[in-house]
């Protein structure tokens, strides 16, 4: 068993004893050759930048160069931007924007709406459109068993129109030959009245892109046209093939065309009214189904 250490100086041991003498000749050697001054020095220095670095990047308009002080100022303006609500002001009705919106009394930070360029099309767009000569049944390629359609982010095909990478058929543009000549069967046919698979046998078709006739909304936005959304259902009922045609020939340059196009539009869907109305006679029950379909969940309408 180890003996106890012997305790000197109170309540130190011998071992922090000599410690402690140990420390008081260093600090002694430290302060023969110069060091705590060096120390206090480097800290005052260090001080001195610190406060130096402060007072250069504080936000003060004196600080700010010219530039970046015209800046902050434009970007904040002397007035907080708040709603009406919260100034607890009384908001204005419809008529009120519109008298004060042609007065020039609104500013521009209270009242904002988005403008869109005139949409116009050459003829040459106008002949761009394409065509087929079969249909294709929709929501069937690129679909499972139950109506889901297939995502696959690794072995999927990106459409231009739609931007969903999944399965099933997809077209390739013999100009450009890239990703935005990539257009899935669906949205082709919906969209620009082709058919997907007379696209494949084709070596020399070309995207709608580089004939200048793509309706997405990129497309569209870049042109400053506003985005169409889901208007395939409204082309169809409208007499035009796809969107695409809708588009372009009812907003031709040639007024006579536009008109002459409009006109055998409406005769296309007076014919297709007409044999909704003849379907619905015929097969009540069959219609009834149809629309108890429509309104299941997709898992379920197929079981």
């Amino acid at each position: 068993m180890s003996q106890p250490t012997r305790e000197t100086a109170g309540n130190q041991n011998a071992y922090e004893l000599a410690r402690d003498q140990r420390i008081k000749k260093n600090m002694e050697r430290m302060k023969s050759i110069g060091i705590d001054v060096a120390v206090k020095n480097v800290r005052s220095f260090t001080k001195q930048q610190k406060g130096n670095w402060k007072s250069s990047t504080s936000t003060s308009p004196n600080t700010l160069s010219k530039k970046r002080a015209k800046k902050r100022e434009e970007r904040s303006p002397s007035r907080k931007r708040t709603s009406r609500r919260q100034r607890g002001e009384k908001a204005l009705g419809s008529s009120e924007i519109e008298g004060a919106s042609a007065n020039g009394i609104l500013a521009n930070d209270e009242l904002w709406e988005v403008k869109y360029k005139d949409e116009m099309y050459t003829q040459e767009q106008v002949e761009a459109l394409g065509d087929r000569k079969r249909e294709w049944e929709l929501f069937v390629e690129g679909y499972d068993s139950q109506g889901r359609r297939i995502y696959d982010k690794n072995g999927g095909v990106c459409c231009h129109q739609c931007r969903q990478k999944t399965l099933g058929v997809h077209t390739t543009c013999s100009k450009c030959n890239s990703l935005r000549g990539k257009f899935c069967g669906d949205c082709i046919y919906m969209r620009y009245g082709e058919h997907p698979l007379e696209i494949e046998a084709n070596n020399e078709w070309v995207c709608p892109c580089c004939r200048d006739i793509c309706n997405c909304s990129f497309c569209r936005t870049k042109k400053g046209w506003m985005p169409t959304g889901n208007m395939y259902r409204a082309a169809i009922a409208s007499g035009y093939k796809s969107v695409a045609h809708y588009l372009v020939l009812s907003r031709q340059d040639d007024a006579e065309k536009a008109a002459a196009c409009e006109a055998e539009a409406d005769k296309i869907a007076e014919a297709l009214e007409a044999a909704e109305a003849k379907r619905l006679l015929e097969n009540p029950e069959l219609v009834e189904q149809e629309l108890l379909n429509r309104k299941k969940p997709h898992w379920l309408s197929k079981k």
